[in-house]
């Protein structure tokens, strides 16, 4: 009883617009409708002669006569081609919305039918990795789709004449979304992007477009999940230099839930702007990604590309940057040694030590950490040497001792443990320690143990 109520409501919610329109208005109208039906009419009748050549054919199959294959094959040609004259007709009628009510559901089926005829000729050719008509496919999914839904949208589970192709259409539907997915692998293995992108945008899409599906299990939790496909298709688009689909799919193939993926699409991201050019959206891309993961490796990497960048600036540039990331995260290793550098780069040795201690706090293996922490000292112990010792005169030689102890030989030692520790996880270069190191053992008065690294610096 409500569906005959609605149905009389839109009917005379119809005829009111209806009446409003002006005469060329009507006259296109009824054009129009004349035309969807004509379309659905010649539609439906090639779709029984592909049903007919299909009977044809299982009859002959059935036979086991190889000399009827020249017929088989013959019709294999037709139903195709008649299939595909169907499908177009039948997509044309209810694209344009002009098709009778009482005529949808047949629609639906008939287009349903016809693009199963080419859909599983093709899906068996991929499923077997064999060559296949990708543009047939393409359309057939697409028909299948349209023509399921159809039926789901304007079939009556009460008609008994209609129950069982409507139960079908609703099984079938999910399966459908598994198609886009075996599309879109196809084209990205092949690297076609276009035909890619249309593939994943269907199957990502698939639920929002068709609502009344939208909850089945298949559909809430489809077999691959979709940023595994953005993914796919955004590492494809790098190689390729596409980067306009890059910046189409990173946001999804973000969120891949896979870390060595999740890394590749962090760090491509400034590769891609830096290639391009695009100075600006380098930088941006960079500190995205320290915000991002503030205490992750990547993190690390663009603090230390970052650095490079703003030390070409000068070192107030390097400074402020360094300040900045240090507010994100003051345990960063890499801003504390940019804040380090810069500083150092000033002849501030004592002020920057502090944050190349930090640094290798943070990394008890920073290399360059150790470097640093050992050469702020030992500049500093020159400096102190020169400015508050070289030259003056000094009471006694305790006095001179006691002053050289605590300006300078102080922090030979203490630079000497750096640069040990810098020895023992860099044995094999020498150029960041030997020199350094053996100047410091002379000034201690440790002549042995500057002689060891004689080797090391000739």
């Amino acid at each position: 009883m409500k569906k005959i109520i609605l149905s009389l409501l839109m009917c005379a919610a119809f005829g009111t617009a209806f009446a409003q329109m002006t005469p060329e208005e009507k006259a296109a109208l009824k054009a129009a409708q004349k035309e969807a039906k004509t379309q659905v009419s010649a539609g439906i009748k090639l779709r029984d002669e592909v049903n007919t050549l299909y009977s044809a054919n299982q009859a002959e199959e059935a036979k086991g006569d190889k000399k009827n294959q020249s017929v088989i094959d013959k019709n294999v040609v037709l139903i195709k081609e008649k299939s595909l004259q169907a499908s177009e007709l039948l997509t044309k009628a209810l694209s344009s919305g002009h098709v009778a009510p009482k005529q949808l559901f047949d629609t639906g089926k008939a287009l349903d039918d016809v693009s199963t005829q080419l859909l599983n000729p093709e899906l068996n050719l991929a499923a077997k990795k064999q060559t296949f008509d990708t543009l047939t496919f393409d359309r057939a999914i697409d028909g299948v789709c349209l023509g399921c839904y159809t039926q789901i949208e304007n079939g009556n589970p009460k008609d008994e004449m209609q129950k069982v192709t409507l139960a079908q259409a609703k099984l079938k539907m999910p399966k459908l979304m598994t198609y886009y997915a075996y599309d879109c692998i196809f084209y990205t293995e092949t690297k076609n992007m276009e035909g890619a992108m249309k593939a994943f945008d269907k199957y990502a899409g698939f639920a929002k477009k068709y609502p009344l599906v939208a909850n089945e299990e298949a559909v809430q939790n489809p077999q691959y999940p979709v940023s595994q496909f953005a993914f796919n298709l955004y590492y494809t688009a790098f190689t390729l230099k596409r980067y306009d689909i890059c910046d189409k799919y990173y946001n999804q193939a973000l969120q891949f839930n896979d870390e060595s993926s999740h890394n590749f699409v962090l760090s491509s991201r400034p590769q891609m702007f830096l290639q391009k050019g695009d100075t600006a959206n380098w930088v941006a891309s960079l500190e995205e990604m320290i915000a991002a993961d503030p205490t992750s490796q990547n993190s690390d990497v663009a603090v230390q590309n970052l650095l490079a960048y703003f030390s070409k600036k000068g070192p107030k540039e390097m400074s402020e940057f360094a300040d900045k990331m240090l507010a994100q995260n003051p345990a960063n290793k890499m801003a504390n040694y940019g804040k380090g550098h810069s500083l150092f780069s000033q002849e501030k040795y004592e002020e920057a030590l502090p944050f190349f201690k930090k640094s290798v706090e943070v990394d008890a293996n920073f290399t360059d950490g150790y470097n640093m922490c050992g050469m702020a000292l030992y500049r500093q112990a020159g400096e102190n040497y020169y400015k508050q010792i070289d030259g003056k005169k000094f009471k006694t030689t305790a006095e001179l001792n006691a002053a050289e102890e605590k300006l300078v030989k102080s922090l030979y030692r203490e630079a000497a443990t750096y640069f040990e520790k810098c020895r023992e996880l860099t044995p094999d270069t020498p150029e960041m320690w030997a020199g350094p190191l053996q100047t410091i053992y002379r000034n201690l008065g440790q002549k042995a143990k500057a002689a060891e690294l004689d080797t090391y610096t000739k």
